[in-house]
């Protein structure tokens, strides 16, 4: 028997649930739709999904699971109120706006005994799954920097991303999907240094750099731009034995490319310019490196799993895979940022996790 998924807010991620679900996802139905908006509900309709007209009827309605997928000022009012209404909830990124709105929705999923999470299905994309195998085969050995960029020249859409009062800005929108990645390949820094920028919106920021310094030699440097019209690398990620580069987030293009010998002839090579000269700018002889591809993972990663992973966690058979230490982790690491900005020092993270 399919489970029911009941979908508040019909907007851009709201309808993409609706229509992925449908078709990828064979043990669950959408069977209801919400949204304040009457012209989002009549889209709904056309698309063909049952509609409620009021947050009242759909809440009382028989779904299983609950998708909240509106406006992030409005998270945490509907993941509580769902939650207290006896469903399942899975909740669009970021989650809510601050960790007080999050000890909120995990105490209502606590009395209620039901499952909350959050959608972070960046986990599954390519170019994290190539990063995931580089660092589990130890291809570029102990990895000391590593730089997540993600570059638009789009700006940001110009609804309630746009707007503080509604939690928009960069950091809200794609940061937390890169924190959440990073978190997962590394865990929890020590603290975070930020530079929020407002290049074209007056409210939010539209340019992010995000520092993560970790225990011992290790720095993460987190990079969205809505407003830049030559890109860098997705990913570039330096360790003691050698370097691997990822163009894009399709996986496609990039390699690692090692050192074979670690001692240097200094006797050897030196790069002249008019000005001067340098020994240590002279590139590495071709017989002291090697060059490799990336390595792929024999299946893409599937997105299916995300909600294949809720309802066999709902049926007792897995433990969900986005858990709430990880959604806290997450939450953390964006307050720290938005701190470490408008204070323009270092946060610590144990501030916010109570570490």
């Amino acid at each position: 028997m399919k489970r029911k998924l009941g979908i508040i807010g019909y907007g851009t991620m709201g309808s993409w649930h609706a229509e992925n679900v449908r078709d990828r996802i064979k043990d669950l139905d959408v069977s209801l739709i919400y949204d304040i908006n009457p012209e989002k509900l009549e889209k709904a309709e056309k698309d063909g999904f049952n509609t409620a007209k009021s947050a009242e009827e759909f809440l009382k309605s028989d779904v299983d699971l609950v998708l909240v997928a509106t406006p992030n000022n409005f998270h945490k009012d509907y993941c509580v109120r769902a939650l207290d209404s006896g469903k399942n909830v899975v909740c669009e990124k970021p989650v809510c706006l601050d960790m007080k709105e999050l000890d909120e929705i995990f105490a209502a999923a606590k009395r209620s005994g039901k499952l909350f999470t959050v959608h972070f299905n960046r986990r599954w994309d390519v170019d994290y799954d190539i990063v995931k195998n580089i660092l589990s085969q130890n291809l570029i050995g102990k990895p000391h920097q590593v730089y997540s960029r993600l570059f638009s020249n789009r700006n940001i859409p110009g609804d309630w991303r746009t707007r503080k009062k509604s939690g928009g800005g960069f950091l809200y929108d794609w940061g937390v999907h890169m924190i959440d990645q990073i978190l997962m390949l590394f865990g929890v820094p020590v603290s975070v240094y930020a530079d929020l920028k407002k290049i074209y919106q007056p409210e939010v920021d539209d340019s992010i750099r995000l520092n993560l310094k970790y225990e011992g030699n290790l720095s993460v440097h987190i990079v969205a731009d809505s407003w830049t019209f030559i890109n860098e690398a997705r990913w570039h990620l330096s360790g003691d034995d050698g370097t691997a580069i990822i163009y894009d987030w399709f996986g496609k293009k990039g390699k690692i490319v090692r050192a074979n010998v670690k001692t240097v002839d200094w006797t050897q090579g030196c790069v002249y310019t008019e000005n001067g000269l340098s020994r240590t700018m002279w590139p590495r002889p071709e017989k002291e490196i090697s060059e490799t591809d990336l390595p792929l993972s024999e299946k893409d990663p599937r997105w299916e799993e995300f909600y294949e992973n809720i309802l066999a966690t709902l049926d007792g058979k897995a433990t969900q895979i986005v858990t709430h230490e990880q959604i806290r982790a997450a939450l953390a690491v964006v307050m720290a940022c938005f701190e470490s900005a408008e204070t323009q020092s270092v946060v610590k993270l144990s501030k916010y996790l109570g570490e």
